[in-house]
């Protein structure tokens, strides 16, 4: 039985670092287990790291190992409700995005950094209130691409959004049943991207309609 097949194959209780690139660490006989989150899709989804030392890549996460609670410092950035204000914030931060490191980038929306799920997905856990998730899409060439969320109880309206960011824009749709999607453009000065808004609904949007999923998306100017 090789090293790596007996560590991934072990019942490891692992703790919570707090770090967003190296969150997860353990101690098992006498040795030093550190756990590295990279790139995806551009790299591997792990790194398992032995005193110091890079053993192995992981495309999952092991069944034999226990996963911990996330800490209650990194609870607290969740706990904050999306407004219109924390959807300007964070459209802002997107469009000086430079970094292509997804705990990087929630690290600079004020959120813990992303866990990934057995397909690969990026998302904030939990998410925060009234939300049902938050995903986060990087590219393997760009970084960012966009930043999703649903609502779990809709709240946000057309209205809320246009007197936030400037009267919206229809888009067209592309199937019957498609979503209605409005679109707002957020750019900063001397920023070297843009940001659009997209906020989607369930029917033609009056300015009493809500949303029930808005999309960050990372766009260049």
């Amino acid at each position: 039985m090789t090293e790596l097949t007996a560590l991934t194959e072990r019942p490891i209780a692992w703790e919570h670092s707090g770090d967003g690139e190296f969150p997860y660490h353990a101690e098992v006989d006498g040795r030093t287990l550190t756990v590295r989150v990279n790139d995806f899709p551009a790299e591997p989804v792990y790194t398992l790291i032995v005193d110091g030392a890079e053993l192995a890549d992981l495309d999952d996460w092991p069944r034999s190992w226990r996963r911990p609670p996330v800490p209650n410092h990194l609870l607290d950035l969740v706990a904050r409700p999306v407004t219109t204000d924390l959807l300007g914030t964070w459209a802002r931060r997107i469009c000086g995005v430079t970094t292509e490191h997804a705990a990087e980038v929630a690290a600079l929306l004020g959120l813990p950094a992303p866990t990934q799920d057995d397909l690969g997905r990026l998302f904030v856990q939990p998410s925060p209130p009234g939300t049902a998730w938050l995903q986060l899409f990087m590219n393997d060439r760009a970084g960012l691409a966009t930043v999703e969320m649903r609502f779990a109880t809709p709240s946000l309206t057309r209205a809320d959004l246009d007197s936030c960011f400037g009267r919206s824009e229809n888009l067209p749709r592309v199937h019957w049943d498609s979503p209605h999607v409005t679109a707002h453009r957020v750019t900063t000065p001397d920023a070297p991207l843009s940001c659009t808004l997209f906020a989607y609904f369930h029917e033609d949007p009056t300015p009493s309609s809500s949303t029930f999923k808005i999309s960050l998306r990372r766009d260049h100017h």
